[in-house]
């Protein structure tokens, strides 16, 4: 039990690693104002979505005073005042600022979201916004919503990229582009346009891909993998068949009649079976000590994945066992 959570704990760390693309490397945090009950919700959604697509996320990025002024700038919808708050008082490169309101309907699922976001760059320049409507919204509808509207604020601050999303025919496959990891199938992720070469690896072999990457577009890849190959078929076969043969050596050793007197009425035959029972215990012995060598020494080679893309997600281990 001590070895084992030093091995989870780096495990996690490389899904961490894995699932942290190097392409965009932007600071981005996320602000989110407006229904209290639906704010969670709706920050860990955004920050999903930038985490997928390779943003390197800072929490807090605004103290509550500058949101609350922020607030207030836009309740005179002055976009200036809003904009200096940004440039003075925050702590990311770029601040996604986003309002969730809601209008409760007879029932939960009837109930109409509003999302309206603004994307800040404190370098300067004209915000970004987008807004987007929720219908007799679930979970499952608010977190599309929520990924459309980053992904249309992404194509307006990135108009010269596009999106690789991948997947394979077993899940859980893991993907370099152009030479660096980037996570695990199922994969939707923000490439610059032009060529590129994936690779994808499962089951100890590689399938690589040179894709073209379109401005503004979504270029989709399906590969088939295979599945791993086990590494267990022959240490079991060997303590198999070693078990069958010491059984078996074991019944002629049982089954062994001693060599009779030289006197007397002389049986025509007798069964001198213990030399071969003796042999046959000592081979199934050895194979079956090495089968068991074989299988609990070797260590398998799996980690803790995950993926999420907006519409599905992957959670599991991947390795070879």
């Amino acid at each position: 039990m001590r070895g084992l959570a030093p091995t989870l704990l780096a495990g996690l760390l490389l899904v961490v690693w894995m699932t942290s693309p190097a392409y965009a490397g932007r600071e981005v945090g996320v602000v989110v104002v407006g229904e209290s009950t639906m704010q969670p919700q709706l920050v860990a959604q955004l920050e999903a979505w930038l985490r997928q697509h390779g943003h390197q996320l800072v929490p807090a990025p605004l103290p509550p005073e500058a949101i609350n002024t922020l607030i207030d700038c836009f309740v005179i919808e002055d976009e200036v005042c809003a904009r200096k708050v940004i440039e003075k008082r925050a702590k990311a490169a770029t601040v996604v600022f986003a309002r969730v309101d809601l209008q409760a309907g007879a029932t939960a699922d009837e109930r109409t979201v509003t999302i309206t976001a603004y994307w800040f760059e404190k370098a300067g320049g004209d915000a970004i916004a987008e807004r987007r409507f929720c219908e007799r919204c679930t979970d499952l509808t608010l977190r599309s919503t929520a990924d459309e509207l980053m992904a249309a604020l992404a194509r307006a601050t990135t108009p010269d990229s596009g999106h690789l999303k991948l997947t394979t025919s077993q899940p859980g496959a893991r993907v370099a582009v152009d030479g660096k990891p980037v996570g695990v199938t199922p994969l939707d992720y923000e490439l610059p346009a032009g060529p590129h070469r994936v690779v994808v690896s499962h089951g100890g072999a590689d399938v690589v891909r040179d894709v073209t990457i379109v401005p503004g577009e979504a270029t989709l890849l399906d590969l088939e993998v295979e599945r791993p190959r086990s590494r267990r078929m022959l240490p079991t076969m060997l303590l198999g068949g070693g078990g069958a043969l010491f059984v078996t050596g074991a019944v002629l050793f049982a089954i062994d009649e001693d060599v009779p007197p030289p006197v007397g009425e002389q049986p025509e035959f007798y069964r001198n079976t213990a030399a071969a029972g003796v042999g046959l215990m000592i081979t199934g012995a050895l194979a079956g000590g090495l089968g068991a060598y074989l299988l609990f020494s070797s260590k398998s080679s799996s980690v803790p994945v995950a993926s999420v893309t907006s519409h599905s997600g992957y959670v599991g281990w991947a390795g070879s066992f």
